[in-house]
């Protein structure tokens, strides 16, 4: 299904690579991130994510960020670099303005995640083949009884009680 076209009363989880998109001004994906995202800001939709989302996007733009300034995309040369503490500083304003635009997502609720997610997410990850972060959104997600998913993340489609929503 198309984000664009998600017009239910249902609540959706936003995975993070829809935040990233916008962040990083994706050319495929962005616009219709963009566009999913401002109906979130303008309580169009009810929407739901956990902070481990919030994390992962956080981490992934500081590493871009890294990269990006030192003009490298090798893992190691920027995790060293980022022990620097001059370094990350210039960094963290990304995750800066990530956080403030979080906060103007009014149709939002960041949902605390629990032991008992975590316990559920190794069993969902097992039978379905997920990574452990996608396994951990989909143990929120059933735990919340909810079935939609803003994500381009295909591995979501083994997942038979998930419907995704891709940009």
């Amino acid at each position: 299904m198309k984000l664009d076209n998600f017009n239910l009363s249902d609540s959706i989880f936003i995975d993070a690579n829809i935040f990233i998109y916008v962040s990083q001004s994706e050319p495929v994906y962005g616009r219709a991130c963009i566009d999913f995202l401002e109906r979130v800001e303008y309580m169009e939709i009810k929407a739901i994510t956990t902070p481990a989302v919030l994390n992962e996007v956080s981490y992934k733009l500081l590493i871009a960020k890294a990269g990006k300034l030192l003009d490298t995309d090798r893992f190691w040369k920027i995790h060293e670099k980022l022990k620097d503490q001059k370094f990350i500083r210039a960094c963290y304003g990304i995750i800066e303005e990530f956080r403030d635009y979080i906060d103007t997502l009014c149709g939002l609720r960041v949902e605390d995640v629990r032991v008992d997610d975590f316990n559920r997410s190794v069993d969902l990850g097992s039978k379905f083949g997920l990574i452990t972060t996608d396994s951990y959104h989909a143990a929120v997600m059933e735990r919340l009884g909810i079935k939609h998913i803003a994500t381009n993340d295909s591995d979501f489609e083994r997942v038979d009680f998930v419907e995704i929503w891709h940009p």
